[in-house]
């Protein structure tokens, strides 16, 4: 009863325990008040025996005990259900109920306890998700990050960026992509047997590796143009010790480059991370970036090829060098075949680098237009004038002699020196001029070599005396 008043008599208690343990109070006082004015008025005077009526009063205070634990064990329960309820709302999923009872209360309770569980389950899987959400946005950013580096590849390839530029950039994106790592690319010499370092970025490789063709894991890199990758999962991880050594790297994966049929270099991998396997879409990747070193190299290959074909030179549009080496040997051999002259006249502008580095390069570019369209202004059908070097320029004059050169020359020097190499006064005045040597067959020579040798002799002579010289012995 005790306990009963206690909980009667705290205002805190504004839930249903408090409401329930009220209302069973009330409903027991009235019986208890009935009882007691039976007991007293009714049944005392009429029975006068004490015990009787303390069995009577006894009764009454068991049932009345009996309906309040009763009432407790439905109160309890709700209050415990009622706090599992809000402990869930708030979060708190680890504590289960412990409602032994087979009635509406055990099964609410173990429908929360079930609700708890999957609420658990759910978070935990949530969690999961999240974590796997993240590492899949890392993989899209980095197959992102991939893509925008072989597009910027590809585009830097199709520029005339040198090779270098090319290799360095593919590189350095490769690096970037490997966790605690980096890159290298090696190309194999032939002649020596070794790989030599082309570049490399975050790591320490050697510069040159000694590799025998099919014996050796780099070896069997190209005799069979299969990848080599030693990390954690690898099972020659242990075995190649020695090529983690050369690398100075604990997980390593080395791409065969092939071209036209046959390896010719190797681009790596590296990364020091523990326990780190290079996944399979990685190895494919790394491939992706060694099929744009491949394209690199044939692109170039085939830039330099067209070069060689090409007659005309871009600058000034007179022929080539490799082009008036083949005319002048033809020419060659008909003179001597008809027993004519041939004539090779190379002209050479004096202090043109000073030029250059004063006036500059447009500045630069523009003269020699000026004295390449002069030339062909200048000259017969027959004659051919082209572009022999940086600030050279050379004439094959077929049907002429020395002399008949030599007059050639002199003319051709003063109307480019009159109309071409007039300069506005500078606060550093630089004066251009023209210098010849002129080579004639048989007398020089009877091949293309011989001819264009005599003339660079006769220019440097020319040179060396006072400018607008001609020399033709």
């Amino acid at each position: 009863m005790r306990h009963l008043f206690k909980e009667i008599s705290t205002p805190a208690q504004k839930g249903i325990r408090y409401k329930l343990s009220l209302a069973f109070a009330l409903m027991a006082i009235i019986p208890m008040l009935v009882c007691g004015y039976l007991i007293f008025y009714y049944i005392y005077p009429i029975v006068q025996d004490f015990w009787n009526v303390s069995l009577i009063f006894g009764i009454t205070m068991v049932l009345m005990l009996s309906g309040y634990y009763l009432a407790k064990k439905i109160i309890a329960p709700i209050a415990e259900i009622a706090a599992h309820a809000k402990g869930i709302a708030s979060g708190k999923l680890s504590k289960e109920l412990d409602v032994q009872a087979e009635d509406e209360l055990g099964d609410l309770s173990g429908s929360l306890n079930r609700l708890s569980a999957t609420l658990k389950t759910n978070m935990s899987e949530l969690h999961s998700y999240e974590k796997k959400i993240k590492q899949i946005n890392m993989e899209i950013n980095k197959k992102v990050f991939a893509l925008s580096s072989l597009l910027q590849i590809g585009n830097l390839i199709t520029t005339t960026a040198s090779l270098d530029e090319v290799f360095n950039l593919i590189v350095e994106k490769l690096a970037q992509l490997q966790t605690e790592g980096g890159a290298f690319l090696m190309f194999l010499d032939e002649g020596s047997g070794e790989l030599a370092m082309r570049t490399q970025v975050n790591m320490q490789a050697e510069e040159r590796v000694k590799v025998k063709i099919g014996q050796g894991p780099l070896g069997r890199i190209f005799s069979n143009a299969t990848p080599l990758i030693i990390d954690a999962q690898s099972k020659a991880a242990a075995a190649e010790g020695g090529i983690k050594s050369i690398f100075q790297t604990k997980n390593l994966a080395i791409i065969p480059v092939s071209s036209s049929g046959k390896v010719i270099a190797v681009l790596g991998a590296g990364s020091n991370e523990e326990g780190f396997s290079f996944a399979e879409d990685k190895i494919e990747l790394i491939g992706v970036f060694a099929k744009q070193v491949a394209v690199a190299v044939e692109n170039d290959t085939l830039i330099r090829k067209t070069e060689e074909l090409a007659v005309i030179d871009k600058l000034t549009g007179l022929y080539n060098e490799n082009y008036i080496h083949g005319r002048l040997e033809e020419e060659i051999k008909r003179a001597i075949s008809y027993q004519r002259p041939c004539s090779f006249v190379i002209f050479e502008v004096d202090r043109f680098e000073e030029y250059r580095r004063i006036c500059g390069e447009i500045a630069a570019e523009k003269t020699l237009r000026k004295i390449a369209q002069t030339l062909k202004d200048n000259i017969t059908d027959i004659d051919k004038a082209s572009r022999f070097g940086d600030y050279q320029f050379a004439v094959l004059v077929p049907e002429k002699n020395k002399r008949q050169s030599t007059e050639l020359a002199e003319k051709l020097m003063k109307k480019i020196e009159k109309d071409d190499l007039k300069q506005d006064r500078l606060k550093t005045s630089i004066s251009l001029a023209l210098s010849a040597g002129i080579s004639a067959t048989p007398i020089d020579g009877t091949t293309a070599a011989q001819l264009i040798d005599k003339s660079v002799s006769y220019l440097q002579k020319a040179k060396n005396g006072e400018q607008n010289k001609i020399v033709s012995s």
